[in-house]
Order: structure tokens, then C-alpha cells, then sequence
């Protein structure tokens, strides 16, 4: 860690954008850094101080604005001009503020539990939202501003809609919420450190994970979570649910943390900053892959999984891959090469498992290529199907498509009733287990390949998984893979068409993979789904905008309508000129507005 500043008072809120980091203290003191941390400029306040356990300062994506709360006093700055442009006061003390991304609008939640919402351009509050039981201790707002995210000191986290208004969705932790982030991921933390990971679209948490009681803060970076006790971090892939390091860092008194580009940011209670590239090891990381000590390079993506991110582990995954290649083709002519080249590699935990699946299956692939050159193919699928990777080699395919050549050509003799000619084809495959039953059903019934070629030919896939369901071994036969093939092409389709809110499209698509076996759940779910996305579209088109989005909440997929997102926007665009216009004293032409346009915000200015 390197120390780049001194405060000497604790830090109330770290700001980071893709330019510059800001710094602002208890004492309203906003401190600008560049890419090299080399102090820019600052900027001060004339406030009492904030208080940096709190949530009461925020500054907008842009760095254009800063909120800052005083007890019960919230006020709002220009950071460009250094101006204040308005303060607002609550009946009691605000503890959390937040700005919408596109900063129209900005939060204040006091702790009397209630939470304000304000248009940043008219300087106005526009509406209260339904009382929390309990301090409001953060707040975020979705992107499309269709939501406010609220933590509480009642353990709730709570999902504002703010176009219904007459709704609210609550989530429970174990005790009270701390601190809410939203990024890639929707993030919420109590004050014992117990961290959820909510679907920001469900509203329903994935992964539940404690950690220590001294939790002080944590940050997002891609899939992980940067977790900060107030003497170490903890780093917590998101993606597969797990600790990857319990004790990433060592650092006494920690208070706050973020990331500025590549780099861990940590302040502590006595006002010092510090920094760290979080790919700090990457250059001794390279020298190891150089050295092609593998073993110390997997040791030290332990200690630093961010390395997963670096060229450099790129570079380790393509060497090891092209050993492993290497020693997969040598079991043919020099197997104690490819065990001595396989064998450093069992010293890695990390590549334990699959080095030695490798090696059980592959000490078995020069009998299985003997056995293909041999026509022993009884031998050759016994040995693939029990050593698995087999069938990921050049051999495997070729045998399987020897297979497919030679059962076609007996299916044309056998529809002439040839049998003579089948059996002589298929000679070489009559006693490979897998394969016996196909070849005594093509010899014993022929008609039926015919009839599952004409339902196939006629697209009757009802018709034709009825012949499968009587002869189950067809399921070995290309036509099988077609539709199989097909239907997955067909589902793909269908969920695009419905994605573009062609339905009929969608539904066309789903009614005939419906009717194929395995797909027929998937086809229920879609047509249920373009039931519903019709049912949406048709509620829009009658402007009852409150079935709209209460038919949102319910069905997540309709989120992603360009539907939706035209309706927020709107929505949104109504809302602000019903604002304008009531805070220019039009409150009449307003209301008029707002009923002729179906809109559902209940504005109290």
C-alpha cells in the first residue's frame, strides 16, 4: 500500500469515475486527484461537519453535483461553479441521499422513515414515498429511474416503485442495513457484515454471505466483491458464490474503500489515503509463467484472483493448454513423454482433477486408436464410453462418422429389402453394444425408418415422436439430431421474436417445437410469456398504465421491452413537464396534462 494524502479527518464519501477520484471529508472538504493520485484542486464548503458513518453525501455519475445532509438540513451544490443551488429541511435528521444517474432527480431518506424524491432541475421536492417503519440509512436509484432501492434500520431493503407509488416490495436482512451499492450487481449490507446480491429485476436474492462483525465497507469490481473488516479485505466472487481470499489485504483501522480504475483505495480513521494496483503482482506473476513455474503462478492467483483479469493469465491458461495437447497426442507414441510432461502439473491444486482425468483416460488411447484401425469397434465405443475424453479426439469423430455413412448406405439397401447387403455393411458394428438394437430394427422393420423420415419430411413432429416413443433406440439416428438440432434453433428464435415484441412470430415458433420431445415445458413458458406481452401491449394501448407496470413487477421479461422502456421514458418526459409547470403556479394545466397522458405520479409540490 502507498500513502497519497493526509487529511487528518475521516473521509465521509470517495467518489471515482473513469478521470479523476475525489475525496470528501467530515468537514465538506472535497479533495480532486488525478490518474497518477497527484492532488488536482479542493474545494470547501461552509457547513457544519457531516458525519462520516452516515450516508449523507453523494456525488452524481457526471461529478457535476454533490448532496450533502446536516441533521435535518439536505443541500445541493454546483461542482463546477462551486455554487449552492438550494437546500431542502426535513422534519428530522436525513441519513442517506442519492442521485439518478441522469441527474433530473435526487433522494433524501430521514430517520422518521421517510423518503423524499426531488427534481434536480426545478430545485423542487416532488413526492414523498410511503413511510419505512425505521431510519432510512441508504438509497440508490435504478438507471431507468423506474425504481428506488431503500436500506433500513429496520433490517428491510426496500424496492420504491416510482411509477405506481401505491406498491413497495420488501426484502429482509438479519439486522440493520448498512450500506447499497448498485453496479453490475445490486448489493446490500447489514451492520454484521451479512452481504446480499439481489436480482435487480426479480427483487429476490441469489447468495447470502456473513462475513465479520467489525465489517466496515466494501466495493464492486466485475464479478467480486471487495470486502473491508477494519483490519483486512476479503474478496468474494460473486459469479461462483465463494471466498476467494479471506485475507487479500492486511490493514489496520480501515474505514472506507473503493476502486479508482485499477486500483484499491483505502482510508483509514485518522484521515490517510492509500492505494494499490490490484494487479500489483502481475509482473512477478509473468516472471513465473516465463519460468513456467506454474505451480507458484496458481499460488499466487490465490492470493490475488484479480491476476484472472491480467494478459498474463491468458498467456498461463494457452501455455498449459498447448501441454496438455501436446501430451494428449504423445499417449500414441511416447507415453512416458506425456506423463512427464502431465506431471508437473499434478503438483497444481487448482489443475489436480483434470490433470489426472487425463491421464486415466488417455493411457487408454492408443488401444482405442488400435482398436478403430483394427474394425474392433465393440472395443473402440467401449473404451469411449468409459473414458469420456476419448470422444473429444480426431479418432472419435472419425468412427462416428464411419458410423453414420455406413448405416445410411444400409438404410437404402434395407428399403429395397436388401439385407443381404445390410448385414455386409454394417458387419464391422454387429456386436458394439449401443448399436445392436438400431441395426435389428433396420433389419427387421425397415418401414419404420421410412415413416420417421415422412413425418419429418412433413414436419408432423407429433407423429414423429410417436414412432420414438414406441422405438426408443431411433433416438441414435440422425433424423433424431435434426429435430433436436431444430428445435433449438426454433427456441432461440422464439425468444428473440419476443425480445422484439414479434409475438405472433414467437408463438408460430413455440406451437411447433411444442410438440418435440424435451421442449415441450419451454414452448408452455413462452406461450405463457406472449400471453403476457400481449396482455402489457394491449393495457399501453389503452393507457392503463397502472395494469402496465403493475404486469412489470409481476413478469421480470417484460422489462426488457423496448415496450417498457418507451413507456418509462415517457413517463418520465410527462412527469417533468407536470413539474415544471406546477412549479410555475400551473397547477390546473398540470393535472390536465397528467390525466390526458394516463401518467400515475401523484406530485405534491
Amino acid at each position: 500500500m502507498k500513502k497519497f494524502f493526509k487529511i487528518n479527518k475521516k473521509i465521509s464519501y470517495i467518489y471515482t469515475n473513469n478521470k479523476f477520484l475525489i475525496l470528501v471529508d467530515e468537514e465538506n472538504r472535497f479533495f480532486y486527484f488525478d490518474e497518477s493520485f497527484k492532488f488536482i484542486k479542493g474545494i470547501k464548503f461552509n457547513l457544519p461537519s457531516n458525519k462520516s458513518d452516515e450516508n449523507g453525501v453523494k456525488i452524481s455519475t457526471d461529478a457535476k453535483y454533490a448532496l450533502i445532509a446536516i441533521k435535518n438540513v439536505l443541500t445541493l451544490w454546483d461542482l463546477e461553479s462551486k455554487k449552492h443551488l438550494a437546500s431542502f429541511l426535513h422534519k428530522k435528521d436525513i441519513l442517506s441521499v442519492a442521485i439518478s444517474k441522469d441527474n433530473k432527480y435526487f433522494a433524501s431518506g430521514d430517520i422518521e422513515g421517510k423518503v423524499f424524491v426531488y427534481n434536480l432541475n426545478l430545485k423542487k421536492k416532488t413526492y414523498e414515498l410511503k413511510k419505512h417503519r425505521d431510519f432510512i440509512t441508504d438509497l440508490s436509484f435504478y438507471e431507468d429511474r423506474s425504481h428506488l432501492v431503500a436500506g433500513g434500520y429496520d433490517k428491510c431493503v426496500i424496492f420504491y416503485n416510482l411509477h405506481t407509488f401505491d406498491k413497495k416490495d420488501k426484502y429482509y436482512h438479519l439486522k440493520p442495513v448498512k450500506k447499497i451499492k448498485l453496479d453490475k450487481y445490486l448489493i446490500s449490507v447489514d451492520e454484521i457484515g451479512t452481504i446480499i446480491n439481489w436480482d435487480k429485476l426479480k427483487k429476490e436474492f441469489k447468495d447470502i454471505s456473513k462475513f465479520y462483525n467489525n465489517f466496515r465497507d466494501f466495493a464492486l469490481f466485475r464479478e467480486y466483491i471487495i470486502i473491508a473488516s477494519d483490519k483486512n479485505v476479503i474478496i468474494y466472487n460473486l459469479k461462483d458464490l465463494v471466498i476467494e481470499n479471506d485475507n487479500f489485504l492486511e490493514f489496520e483501522n480501515i474505514d472506507k474503500i473503493a476502486i479508482f480504475k485499477e486500483f484499491l483505495i483505502i482510508s483509514n480513521k485518522s484521515g490517510e489515503i492509500y492505494f494499490r494496483s490490484l494487479f500489483e503482482e502481475e509482473k512477478l506473476f509473468l516472471d513465473l509463467i516465463i519460468k513456467e513455474d506454474f505451480k507458484s503462478a496458481f499460488e499466487l492467483i490465490d492470493k490475488n484472483p484479480f491476476l484472472k483479469f491480467s494478459k498474463g493469465y491468458e498467456r498461463l491458461n494457452k501455455i498449459i493448454e498447448l501441454y496438455i495437447n501436446k501430451a494428449k497426442d504423445l499417449f500414441l507414441t511416447n507415453e512416458a513423454k506425456a506423463l512427464e510432461i502431465l506431471d508437473k502439473f499434478l503438483l497444481i491444486p487448482q489443475l489436480r482433477e483434470k490433470i489426472q482425468k487425463t491421464i486415466n483416460h488417455f493411457k487408454n488411447y492408443k488401444k482405442f486408436v488400435f482398436a478403430i484401425k483394427k474394425e474392433n469397434f465393440a472395443l473402440a465405443y467401449f473404451l469411449a464410453n468409459r473414458y469420456e475424453m476419448l470422444k473429444e479426439t480426431k479418432y472419435y469423430r472419425l468412427l462416428e462418422k464411419r458410423w453414420e455413412i455406413a448405416f445410411e448406405k444400409a438404410k437404402e439397401y434395407a428399403l429395397k429389402g436388401d439385407n443381404l447387403d445390410v448385414k455386409e455393411i454394417l458387419e464391422p458394428f454387429m456386436i458394439v453394444k449401443e448399436k445392436i438394437p438400431l441395426i435389428e430394427l433396420l433389419l427387421n422393420e425397415p418401414d419404420v425408418f421410412k415413416s420417421l423420415k415422412e413425418k419429418l419430411s412433413e414436419r408432423d413432429f407429433k407423429g414423429f415422436f410417436e414412432i420414438i416413443k414406441k422405438y426408443p433406440e431411433l433416438k441414435n439416428t440422425a433424423e433424431y439430431k435434426k429435430v433436436i438440432n431444430y428445435a433449438n434453433e426454433l427456441y432461440k428464435f422464439a425468444n428473440k421474436f419476443i425480445s422484439e415484441e414479434e409475438f405472433e412470430k414467437a408463438k408460430k415458433a413455440a406451437l411447433i417445437f411444442k410438440n418435440i420431445e424435451g421442449f415441450e415445458d419451454k414452448a408452455e413458458k413462452l406461450l405463457e410469456e406472449i400471453k403476457i406481452g400481449l396482455k402489457f401491449l394491449g393495457y399501453i394501448q389503452k393507457k392503463e398504465y397502472q395494469k402496465a407496470f403493475e404486469l412489470t413487477e409481476r413478469y421480470a421479461f417484460l422489462k426488457n421491452l423496448k415496450s417498457y422502456k418507451d413507456l418509462i421514458k415517457k413517463h418520465n418526459d410527462v412527469y417533468e413537464k407536470a413539474e415544471k409547470l406546477i412549479a410555475n403556479g400551473k397547477t390546473e394545466k398540470a393535472k390536465e396534462l397528467l390525466q390526458n397522458e394516463g401518467v400515475l405520479k401523484r406530485i405534491s409540490l
